[in-house]
């Protein structure tokens, strides 16, 4: 055996990594699609408004019944590669009836952009967000949150770790109130020394570039960590250091790790009023 990461042999590492974590993941994804589908038949929402040039840089917007309320960013995962805005749109069916504005954002995939660009739209899509907030996008441009899982775990902990005004002068300080992510990727190392590199494309400074365990900041908005308890022990292990640096830096982190739950088993709870992961959201939001 031949250590390529933590211990870990190649094949060792890919395991953790895994994209189809479950015998019926295909299954899920439909299932994924015909909720998000039915959310968006059933609730008032304004789909594909551009938030920059590029063919993917669109976003949906879900109104609350309160033009006042929170706003919510989500950002889908996928590992980067696969995966679309319209296989989310189920999300709404947690968060818009307690009064929060839903976000649901695209962004390029990798091979075809690089995790710097991807990095760059999602920035994009929050600075967008923020400057059209009580306008095209009903909702508090002060209480802007982020969630995300997997792959865009790994986004909303990057955009929170985002000096805004170096991104773009007209920006304040911070835009962002904070964020919960869901098995999210923070230290993306791992993800250079995978099977999952062939599409991802990251080199040694990217990788570092876009770690969120690498690229915290001074002042950072107040984020949960959640996984499932059935996650594999890369995650639960990412979670937990980026948790430990993060407190390190003198935030308090709250941390859940739901019952054992796989990795596309937890995300779909976040649509359902009452769960643990539900709760925690709207926790984070002080809805």
């Amino acid at each position: 055996m031949t250590p390529v990461y933590r211990g870990y042999d190649q094949e060792g590492l890919d395991a953790q990594y895994e994209r189809l974590v479950a015998p019926d993941s295909y299954a899920i994804f439909d299932r994924w699609r015909a909720r998000s589908d039915a959310s968006a038949a059933k609730r008032p929402c304004i789909v594909d408004i551009a938030y920059g040039p590029s063919e993917m840089e669109k976003l949906d917007v879900f109104p609350s019944a309160d033009p006042d309320g929170p706003i919510l960013i989500y950002i889908h995962g996928g590992y980067w590669i696969w995966k679309d805005k319209v296989d989310f749109r189920f999300v709404a069916e947690g968060v818009v009836d307690a009064g929060v504005n839903l976000v649901v954002i695209n962004y390029a995939l990798t091979p075809h952009v690089t995790m710097d660009e991807i990095i760059r739209q999602v920035r994009a899509a929050v600075a967008f967000t923020w400057k059209n907030a009580g306008g095209v996008i009903p909702g508090n441009r002060n209480r802007i949150f982020l969630a995300g899982h997997s792959a865009g775990g790994h986004l909303t902990a990057i955009a929170a770790s985002t000096h805004w005004q170096s991104f773009d002068a007209a920006l304040p300080p911070e835009i962002v109130a904070g964020g919960l992510a869901v098995s999210g990727l923070y230290d993306l190392e791992p993800i250079r020394l995978s099977y999952l590199n062939e599409t991802v494309g990251l080199d040694e400074p990217m990788a570092w570039r876009g770690s969120p365990i690498c690229q915290t900041k001074m002042e950072m908005p107040p984020l949960t960590l959640v996984c499932g308890g059935g996650e594999s022990d890369e995650f639960k292990r990412q979670q937990r250091d980026y948790a430990a640096t993060l407190e390190r830096g003198g935030a308090i982190v709250p941390t859940l790790e739901i019952g054992d739950l796989h990795h596309f088993a937890v995300i779909e709870t976040i649509a359902e009023p009452g769960s643990e992961l539900n709760a925690a959201l709207l926790k984070r939001m002080a809805v």
